[in-house]
């Protein structure tokens, strides 16, 4: 009562009718998974179906290629346009026996994608332990395992002089446009000669100066797609 009191006299001494607001009391609930109702299975690209873990897999559904997902506290549904991108590309790739780095892996969903498309090694590095935590608890759902997947936590430039992270054959990056400008010299490091690097979360806007960054680091262009204002970037180092 106090607030609406407080309200009315902000509202009357600017001039405004104090009938033009109305508050009510919310029922408490479980937020922190009442919002899983709302989501669904998800269909990505040609054949690819995002189920949320806590879903059987609809019938109509059953020939198509499935990756199970609980996000938890971490980016990638595949519903953004960065992330469906991304998947979109990655369906249209040959990745079997490839080794593959996944920068900002979040719910793991492309290491989880490469793994499903025939990837032999899958490296995951996030600087968000929820992240790295998500990217380990999808890959054992939807595999039953961890075999073939390394996780490291921390800043990408710090962890592959660390670790020697190098000789990949594909590099998935699916973040901050203003954080892949900083590490592109360090992805071309990271790949195999003609390994290819696929770039998401860049806005339409971002992407000439990302274009002069890749060819400044040898890169070619290879591909590029977008969706509402978003582009993905295919490029290959030579």
């Amino acid at each position: 009562i106090k607030l609406v009191r407080n309200i009315k006299e902000v509202l009357d001494k600017n001039n405004y009718q104090t009938n033009c607001f109305e508050w009510n009391v919310i029922e408490q609930e479980d937020w922190v998974s009442s919002w899983k109702k709302y989501w669904g299975p998800e269909l990505v690209g040609d054949n690819l179906l995002i189920l949320p873990c806590w879903l059987d897999l609809p019938k109509e559904y059953k020939n198509m290629k499935v990756l199970k997902i609980d996000p938890g506290a971490a980016f990638g549904t595949g519903s953004h346009p960065t992330t469906s991108l991304c998947l979109e590309k990655l369906e249209k790739t040959p990745l079997f026996g490839n080794k593959i780095l996944d920068i900002g892996s979040g719910s793991g969903i492309l290491s989880i994608a490469a793994k499903s498309f025939g990837a032999s090694e899958v490296y995951a590095i996030d600087n968000d332990y929820l992240a790295i935590n998500s990217t380990v608890s999808n890959f054992r759902l939807n595999f039953g395992n961890v075999n073939n997947l390394k996780t490291y936590l921390g800043p990408f430039d710090e962890l592959v002089s660390k670790y020697s992270l190098n000789n990949f054959d594909f590099i998935f990056c699916n973040i901050l446009a203003e954080v892949i400008k900083d590490i592109i010299p360090e992805i071309s490091h990271c790949l195999k000669k003609d390994g290819e690097v696929i770039l998401s979360g860049i806005l339409n806007s971002q992407k000439d100066e990302i274009f002069k960054l890749l060819n400044a680091s040898n890169f070619q262009i290879n591909d590029v797609s977008s969706k509402k204002d978003w582009v993905c970037i295919t490029a290959q180092k030579i």
